[in-house]
């Protein structure tokens, strides 16, 4: 039969992330940031008494959880749309704001569904590259790339898998040059970095902005994040979205973990101040390179990294390999609790830093 997809389709290659058999692994999974404890126990409650309930042959009502949102972010509720998940939310952005032969603009290397939801959309797409020396965000090439013909740029941040942060006033900069054109910033780790644009947007309503439910708040599985933007453009985004695209398992373990805030705001806070600085002073003291990062996550430098990654997920690590362009040969690591960040230097230092010290010996 004639391959009927479009042409643009099919010279894609679909975006697949290594998740076959994590759900049966017998061990830590470091590899997806995702929160690496259960969530709130208030989660598990609501989420309990919704299926019990009587309504699951019911359609979603999303009640006021825009509203929760937006007291949570300081916006006005009108400012905030539902999604399943920031990945929906990125697809809303492209498909309402580009078409075919638009220019986008995506600093690279970062997550990989920016640009295919531009190769979706048929957009000629530019990808600075973030600096090899420090990974730093390329500031200068996306302000000279931007002009006219740009309908979009996207700033992650911070920044998935470098861990870069990038300064407000950058992104101002971005913003005011790019006038004509959605500057979408992805805010997928805000509450680790404690960084937004949110103040930005009175000033500047081209700014579009992304969150989740799957890092900080630990609901990965049930997909649900949000979209924050001027009133005018989650109208034009409502057109788009369906009407019953969230869940309402996702809606109630939404709600329930904004009624515990206090358990995501400590789990935060182990892994920022007490968990992230271990792992980066044993690092520091193995002379294991690895960039700051502003997220809950490090990427990291190991001689021989594809062999380091098969002996970490041999003794009970997943970790994620990086291959793309000024980062190939790094490993990103999930920062958790600190009792499982332990475990992981435990396991380091006996099974890669032991391994190599026999091996050079033997040499």
């Amino acid at each position: 039969m004639k391959n009927l997809a479009l042409k643009r389709i099919q010279k894609m290659k679909p975006y697949q992330p290594p998740l076959a058999g994590r759900s049966e692994y017998d061990g830590m999974l470091l590899d997806f940031n995702e929160q690496t404890q259960p969530p709130s126990p208030k989660v598990i409650h609501a989420l309990e008494k919704f299926v019990k309930g009587k309504n699951l042959q019911v359609y979603p009502e999303y009640f006021d959880l825009e509203e929760k949102i937006a007291e949570y972010t300081g916006v006005s509720p009108e400012q905030v749309m539902l999604t399943n998940g920031s990945g929906q939310g990125i697809d809303i952005i492209f498909q309402t704001f580009t078409e075919k032969g638009d220019k986008v603009i995506i600093p690279s290397p970062t997550f990989a569904m920016f640009k295919q939801r531009a190769q979706v959309a048929g957009n000629k797409i530019i990808m600075p590259l973030y600096k090899k020396s420090d990974l730093s965000f390329p500031l200068e090439e996306v302000l000279d790339s931007t002009d006219e013909q740009v309908k979009l740029l996207v700033v992650c941040n911070p920044n998935n898998p470098t861990g870069t942060a990038v300064p407000l006033q950058d992104i101002e900069k971005i913003a005011r040059k790019a006038k004509k054109a959605i500057v979408y910033i992805d805010e997928a780790y805000f509450e680790f970095s404690k960084i937004t644009a949110v103040p930005l947007l009175k000033k500047y309503p081209n700014i579009i902005i992304t969150r989740t439910f799957s890092k900080a708040f630990g609901l990965a599985s049930l997909r649900i994040g949000y979209v924050i933007a001027a009133k005018k453009h989650i109208a034009e985004m409502l057109k788009v979205r369906g009407p019953y695209d969230v869940n309402m398992l996702a809606y109630c373990a939404a709600s329930a973990a904004f009624e515990d805030r206090e358990n995501m705001k400590n789990y935060v806070e182990e892994v920022m101040e007490k968990a992230k600085p271990l792992v980066e002073k044993f690092f520091t003291e193995n002379n294991i390179l690895f960039e700051p990062s502003a997220a809950n996550f490090i990427l990291f430098r190991p001689a021989y990294a594809q062999r380091v990654w098969t002996l970490l997920a041999e003794s009970g690590v997943l970790t994620r390999e990086q291959n793309k362009k000024n980062i190939r040969g790094t490993l990103r690591v999930t920062i958790g609790a600190v009792k499982q960040m332990k475990k992981f230097i435990k396991i380091y230092q006996t099974k890669i830093i032991r391994y190599y010290e026999k091996t050079n010996r033997n040499h």
